[in-house]
């Protein structure tokens, strides 16, 4: 499924490089609001950039093209 990534979705993959997280880390980490994180990354997911591993935890599954060239 085609996604276009906007900020909070770049910042969110960049973020989740370092590990797996879960959205309340991330909305703190980033500064949005939980549900936000978390509405973004059911996006990352469908996108299939982000898998969901349970227990609220994610876990990055492949960068795209237009972040790694930034």
């Amino acid at each position: 499924m085609p996604h276009e990534l906007n900020r909070a979705d770049k910042r969110i993959l960049t973020a989740l490089q370092g590990g797996v997280r879960n959205p309340s880390w991330l909305a703190e980490e980033l500064d949005y609001s939980r549900q936000y994180i978390h509405q973004r990354l059911q996006l990352l997911v469908a996108a299939e950039y982000v898998s969901n591993l349970g227990h609220g935890l994610y876990e990055l599954e492949e960068l795209p093209d237009e972040i790694e060239d930034e």
